[in-house]
């Protein structure tokens, strides 16, 4: 795909050939020239496309500050920051499934999962009731997309965990406009960590904004407490110090 401005040079290029010739033709119908030979219907598709290559090329050389991109496969995902002028501060960031190499990866698309996160210290919020919020959009998504919250002890250990997965305006299918979603869960005093963030399951394209997270002593929970676990401890240790364990990528 070329980029929008090399895509303009090959329109002016095949108009100053054709004019050479005394052929008639309009700038306008030399960049629907130009979108043919790309196998698109116009100029308005090549240029949608081309925008869209653009800021997947831009977003592979940035990072989302405090977040992080998890998935069995992170590089079947266009993710990252997003402008988008219908949201507060226009800015958004969004998580799509790769048509060409997620369908790579995920023959399957129902193991197709991708996730963003972030992950706080619990202890400004022990003993609260609290509030994630954010702003959702989807477009073509299959198995759902929504966002969650987490409220951990040791590793592997889980105070409270919801992805809205039982709630009558909790996940996200097909097209959706802008739409708010919330989670509300205890930190117990002995909590350590809060994890949050938003998912997509499947293929399509998942955008969140104006994340919140804020007491909410009123609210309801919307989701029971965890129950006591008794699982051991599962302290993450220091590991390959000598270097010799190398582990395989999947080749692109």
């Amino acid at each position: 795909m070329p980029t929008i401005e090399d895509a303009k040079s090959m329109a002016r290029a095949v108009e100053s050939a054709l004019r050479a010739k005394n052929v008639a033709i309009t700038h306008g119908e030399c960049l629907d020239i130009v979108a043919r030979q790309f196998g698109l219907k116009d100029w308005n598709v090549l240029s949608a496309q081309a925008k869209r290559s653009e800021d997947t090329a831009r977003r592979r050389i940035t990072a989302l500050k405090g977040w992080a991109l998890l998935a069995e496969h992170p590089e079947a995902y266009d993710h990252g920051a997003d402008a988008d002028p219908m949201v507060r501060g226009g800015c958004a960031a969004l998580i799509r499934h790769d048509p060409v190499l997620g369908l790579r990866r995920y023959p399957d698309p129902a193991r197709a999962f991708g996730c963003y996160v972030q992950t706080v210290s619990a202890v400004p919020f022990h003993g609260q009731r609290v509030a994630i919020s954010a702003k959702l959009r989807c477009q073509d998504v299959t198995h759902g997309a929504t966002l969650w919250a987490r409220v951990d002890a040791m590793p592997g250990n889980t105070f409270a965990f919801d992805n809205l997965k039982d709630a009558a305006d909790g996940w996200l299918f097909g097209s959706r406009p802008w739409v708010e979603r919330r989670v509300v869960l205890d930190v117990s005093a002995e909590a350590i960590s809060l994890h949050f963030g938003f998912f997509l399951k499947g293929r399509g394209t998942l955008w969140a904004a104006v994340f919140r997270v804020e007491e909410a002593s009123t609210a309801a929970l919307t989701a029971p407490p965890a129950p006591p676990q008794s699982r051991a401890a599962a302290w993450i240790t220091p590991t390959n110090l000598t270097f010799s364990e190398v582990i395989e990528l999947s080749s692109v």
